[in-house]
């Protein structure tokens, strides 16, 4: 993080500049204190620069920034105090931290494709443009350049096969409530998990929308390399707000119905009984599941039935485990916003 700091009277005797930022985590009500110095030699103004370490994925809302100055000798001080103004968003990564536990799945079950289904759609064509220069041949529609007298090229759209709908069970494994469901290491594979389903599928060109279960109920949407920026703002604030036992079961069938024959993965930490029977009015194949199986190697007999169910009722299982990195990734631009 950088800062440019301006004291008017330091250049004449030199000396050093002060920053104190207090942030406040929403979800834990966690505090952090951030303090960076800079020296300002003779010049008016100076640039501090601080790195920022260790923040749990969530947002932090800005409860003070004080700024201080003192001179060289020590013998003239001000400070400045302010409200904070801003937000900060630790976003998550989803690069690998939840991965196929081998084994995991129940005897008899089918493997399921680590593939998102709905990746590989065939363009459509929507209707035609002028042919410009640098378009491949193929892509002239030659029926409506010889109807026009000008060359025309296909317009074209990806089908609803291209779009991928991303559900996640904000309920972590179903045990915690409140700031401790934040510390809930299901909840936070989940996310991730869900985080590297969104990257994915918008790097393969799928439209992409994401929907949460928690209290807010949040959905966004987005299409593109690169382009994942609000979809990780919705996944960094998971979970807002108290959400229903059986809330994820009903936003997911109110997402399966809307998906219009996009793909549908539902992302979720615990055997919930009740998605297994919204699933049932659905046709079969219409969504898969992601399960993130909570640490420890033990799976509870009910948890083996669960995923029979869903199998049986033609949904695809992929098994994940909570894994961390042996390395702590090194962040930046990537990985954290900031914005009032």
């Amino acid at each position: 993080m950088a800062y440019r700091l301006f004291a008017a009277w330091l250049p004449l005797f030199g000396g050093r500049l002060r920053v104190e930022e207090r942030w406040v985590h929403e979800g834990t009500g966690e505090r952090i204190v951030r303090r960076g110095t800079a020296e300002a030699g003779f010049v008016c103004a100076a640039v501090m620069r601080c790195t920022v370490q260790g923040l749990a994925r969530g947002v932090y809302r800005q409860e003070a920034l004080i700024v201080s100055a003192v001179d060289a000798f020590g013998l003239v001080q001000a400070k400045r105090e302010s409200l904070g103004g801003g937000q900060l968003w630790a976003l998550p990564g989803g690069l690998g931290t939840a991965m196929p536990q081998p084994g995991a799945a129940p005897e008899g079950a089918r493997p399921a494709s680590r593939r998102p289904p709905g990746l590989d759609p065939v363009p459509q064509v929507s209707g035609t443009r002028p042919y410009a220069p640098g378009d491949p041949l193929r892509r002239i529609h030659w029926r409506s350049s010889a109807r026009t007298g000008e060359l025309r090229a296909k317009e074209t759209e990806l089908p609803a096969a291209g779009r991928q709908l991303i559900v996640l069970d904000a309920a972590g494994a179903g045990g915690s409530a409140g700031a401790a469901l934040w510390a809930d290491p299901a909840l936070a594979a989940a996310v991730e998990a869900a985080a590297g389903l969104a990257r994915r599928a918008l790097e393969q060109g799928a439209r992409v929308r994401l929907a949460v279960s928690d209290g807010q109920s949040g959905a966004v949407e987005a299409q593109g390399r690169g382009c994942d920026g609000e979809l990780l703002r919705l996944l960094a604030a998971v979970p807002r707000g108290e959400a229903r036992a059986d809330a994820f079961a009903e936003l997911a069938l109110r997402e399966a119905r809307l998906a219009g024959g996009g793909a549908l993965t539902l992302v979720t930490a615990r055997a919930d009984a009740q998605l297994a029977a919204a699933l049932r009015g659905l046709p079969r194949g219409a969504a898969r599941v992601v399960y993130v199986h909570g640490p420890g190697a033990a799976w509870p007999g009910p948890a083996h039935a669960w995923v029979r169910q869903l199998e049986a009722l033609g949904c695809p299982v992929m098994i994940l485990a909570p894994h961390r990195p042996a390395a702590a990734p090194r962040g930046g631009a990537a990985d954290a916003a900031i914005g009032t």
